[in-house]
């Protein structure tokens, strides 16, 4: 087989205890999917981040995003269900907040990743 880039083996053969040892774990990736179909939308995506930096309600939402609060509601409600936000009340104002400090960790990896790919350029 030919290879000119060098991107794949030029024969085909495999470890079949690596193959194995990784093959009955790969179902645990499973829930990952969804949060980060959840995540791909951009807008979804900035709420997060602004909620990375601050607790905020929807009207400040909408004001940061440009959006009208019920757009910005309606991916709130994407969110919370997805578990990646939650909210709390007082009195008539709801406030977010990102459910847990994986989510933060989550984003702030990514922040990171992609610094690092930009500094490479």
């Amino acid at each position: 087989m030919i290879n000119p880039s060098g991107n794949f083996c030029e024969i085909f053969c495999s470890d079949q205890e690596k193959v194995q040892r990784v093959k009955s774990t790969i179902t645990t990736v499973a829930g990952i999917f969804d949060i980060f179909k959840v995540l791909a939308d951009d807008t979804r995506l900035k709420i997060v981040y602004g909620l990375l930096q601050e607790e905020l309600c929807v009207c400040d939402l909408a004001n940061i995003l440009d959006m009208t609060p019920p757009a910005v509601s309606h991916h709130l409600k994407i969110l919370r269900m997805s578990r990646l936000v939650k909210h709390r009340r007082e009195g008539k104002m709801a406030f977010y907040s990102l459910d847990d400090e994986h989510i933060a960790c989550l984003i702030e990896n990514a922040l990171l990743h992609c610094q690092e790919l930009l500094s490479r350029k």
